[in-house]
């Protein structure tokens, strides 16, 4: 039985026979549990990792952003985003190290940190206190993104599956060195307005859905298995995001999340299929006109 079977019987059997209201689906007929949360607007900005962490599984090098053009480049974004009047910002940090990012933001508004090369700091920090926000919310959180099936599939040694990781292996850097030529013709503007395009968006899912599922060798579901560990964040992700909408009380109606474009599929998904939220494209406020 579904969630929503489940729900409608136990209100069928403690108040009697169910309204024409709760079969409908009227709000305010609905168990609790069930009502609508605070609404909110949710802008999702997809990010290249301008430090150059080298954290992800396939990394190019991307160039200074504390030079004079970048710096005017992200400036001319934050001012269009900031006219959207977000009400939150919320960053790739990790939910449960949320103090050491407000005292970082806290440092920023006092004119500290300006060097800091990190995207939350350039994106995140800057739009929040041009908009005199008193935080920034960290909502991820650290998972393990290769699995262990994955590892000691690799390890067997299989024909087949050590072919296809070298294809995927070819496939990913592929799309990360035409990412990167990209950026190095585009202003950051434009390139943020790119990796949020369905083309750029979809390449990069791929990854996943049509070629890491394929690695498995014999009963072991490797890929699977990662994949799992992938979208498992992004839930994770995605309820920290809703915490802070609900949270608020009201008050974050319209939001802004700063994540590796990576993320924006799954959580776009997420979004999408939350009654409450609305997803917002951000493409008219990130390329230059």
């Amino acid at each position: 039985m579904g969630l929503i079977a489940m729900a409608l019987a136990a209100a069928w059997c403690s108040g009697g026979a169910a309204s024409a209201g709760a079969i409908r689906g009227e709000p305010e007929a609905r168990p609790a549990a069930l009502r609508p949360q605070p609404v909110a607007d949710v802008m999702l900005v997809g990010v290249y990792h301008m430090h150059n962490p080298g954290a992800d599984q396939h990394n190019f090098e991307a160039d200074d952003v504390l030079a004079e053009r970048r710096q005017a480049e992200i400036a001319a974004v934050t001012a269009r985003l900031a006219a959207w009047s977000p009400d939150l910002v919320l960053v790739e940090w990790t939910r449960d190290d949320a103090a050491r990012l407000d005292a970082l933001y806290d440092r920023y508004r006092e004119g500290g940190g300006r060097d800091n090369r990190n995207e939350i700091a350039q994106l995140g920090f800057r739009l929040a206190d041009a908009l005199g926000h008193d935080r920034v919310a960290a909502i991820d959180v650290d998972m393990p993104f290769v699995a262990d099936e994955q590892i000691a599939a690799e390890a067997q040694g299989d024909a087949r599956l050590l072919s296809l990781k070298a294809e995927i292996q070819a496939y990913g850097q592929d799309v990360v060195a035409r990412q990167a030529e990209r950026l190095s013709a585009l202003s950051v503007g434009d390139y943020l307005a790119h990796l949020n395009s369905p083309e750029s968006l979809t390449e990069n899912h791929d990854y996943y859905v049509r070629h890491l599922i394929r690695l498995w060798s014999g009963e072991n579901q490797g890929g699977a298995h990662t994949i799992h560990n992938w979208y498992g964040r992004n839930i994770f992700i995605f309820q920290n995001l809703l915490r802070e909408v609900e949270e608020s009380g009201g008050q974050a109606r319209r939001v802004v999340v700063f994540f590796g474009y990576g993320h924006v599929p799954t959580l776009a998904q997420l979004i999408e299929d939350t009654p409450w939220l609305t997803l917002v494209d951000p493409s008219p406020y990130l390329a230059d006109r």
